[in-house]
């Protein structure tokens, strides 16, 4: 029971982000390390971490489109996968459906139970209760969403631990070996999703020499990494400099010619 209430409070933490100003807290990276922590497994929740957030990197809110429900299949995708002593694949394999479900259980409080909050509110607001609209608002998000969702992992984990730990073990070898290589798959299409929304002729260059530089001159991630945070700095003390009044050896002749 104390895993459970551990898993709750985890719950309540990534959901929480809504009220910290989006600190994505909600992203399976951050919330992977945590259940690897109480499940007693800290690297293996990292790891399982790391692989859900590369799946589900692309999984964020487009205008009215809903995203997969990436808290509870981050939570419940690692906990269940470290209690079966799975890899990160059979986590990708449980954590997106799961997403998927809850993002169904999302939508309809959305539609159902949010409004009634909603419509309090602008009761309030006709009446001038400043107070009261406030109230309205946390107790929609509380008590209207991020409560339940919350309530429904714990209890998920709590009713599922047995019975997922028995279906764990009784999939057949080729079949978890058919989900470990969908885990390295599936990142492969999160990125993809990822970059459809933000990739653009000028920084598609960019993204052809990191390929190029990882697939015909085998350097490591890492190094790619701080060939990238050096143009970065190129880049952005270029314009600094225009920006911060930094001027030229001509523009410095020109200005003691004035003098």
């Amino acid at each position: 029971m104390v895993k459970v209430f551990l898993i709750f409070l985890i719950a309540c933490f990534g959901y929480s982000d809504y009220f910290t100003g989006k600190s994505l807290q909600t992203r399976p990276l951050v919330l992977g390390p945590l259940v690897g922590l109480i499940m007693g497994d800290l690297q293996a929740g990292c790891v399982i971490g790391a692989t859900l957030e590369l799946a589900m990197m692309g999984a964020v809110g487009v205008g009215a489109a809903l995203p997969p429900e990436v808290v509870s299949g981050g939570i419940l995708g690692t906990a269940f996968a470290i209690a079966g002593h799975k890899d990160a694949g059979m986590a990708i394999a449980l954590g997106l459906p799961i997403a998927m479900l809850v993002m169904l259980l999302r939508n309809f409080l959305f539609i159902v139970v949010v409004p009634l909050f909603a419509n309090r509110a602008d009761k309030y607001a006709e009446a001038g209760d400043i107070k009261g609209v406030s109230r309205m608002h946390w107790f929609g998000g509380i008590f209207g969403m991020y409560l339940p969702l919350a309530l429904l992992v714990a209890v998920s984990y709590y009713l599922g631990i047995s019975v997922m730990e028995q279906v764990l073990n009784t999939i057949p070898q080729f079949v978890q070996d058919g989900l470990s290589i969908s885990a390295g798959i599936l990142p492969a299409l999160g990125f993809a999703i990822l970059l459809r929304m933000i990739l653009n002729k000028k920084i598609a260059a960019f993204l052809v020499i990191g390929f190029l530089l990882t697939a015909y001159m085998n350097l490591p991630v890492l190094g790619v990494a701080i060939m990238a945070i050096c143009i970065i700095m190129l880049i952005s003390y270029g314009n600094l400099g225009n920006k911060t009044g930094i001027i030229s050896a001509g523009e410095m002749e020109a200005e003691d010619d004035d003098f």
